[in-house]
């Protein structure tokens, strides 16, 4: 299902909600619509995050990645924000938007089931959602 582009102002609050830039892509994405489904995650929009949205599925996703310390075992910096940009239906698989700061390049980071995988932009991931063959993202980032 493909949804109306975010307005600016709905980007503009998810961004001050994120605690970071939005990476380009996913800036541009947004701009042409509010989401996606059919793949196995749903990429989230803006009208994802109203109260009782599928966000609030990313957010508990999001807090027990954290809690389990999974991202400092991949490399990712202690203290990173995480930002959920897709999740799946069960809640066992996301990506999230990182910022290391310049530790790293990459800015996406696909976790669950077992999975690690940076991607340094918005569109590896959609052609990774396509053809897992288009791109060899890294497991790590150390």
């Amino acid at each position: 299902m493909i949804h109306p582009p975010a307005e600016a102002e709905a980007l503009a609050a998810l961004e001050r909600r994120s605690a970071q830039s939005f990476e380009a892509g996913y800036r541009e994405f947004l701009s042409l619509t509010d989401g996606l489904e059919g793949f196995s995650v749903v990429l989230l929009g803006c009208h994802d995050w109203a109260p009782g949205g599928l966000a609030e599925a990313a957010e508990g996703f999001r807090r027990a990645v954290v809690e389990s310390g999974t991202p400092e075992d991949v490399g990712i910096p202690s203290g990173t924000p995480l930002f959920p940009v897709a999740v799946n239906r069960d809640r066992s698989q996301g990506i999230f938007l990182i910022d290391t700061g310049g530790f790293a390049e990459e800015r996406l980071w696909w976790t669950g089931e077992g999975d690690s995988l940076f991607f340094e932009g918005f569109a590896e991931v959609l052609g990774y959602l396509v053809d897992v063959d288009s791109c060899d993202p890294r497991e790590t980032l150390e």
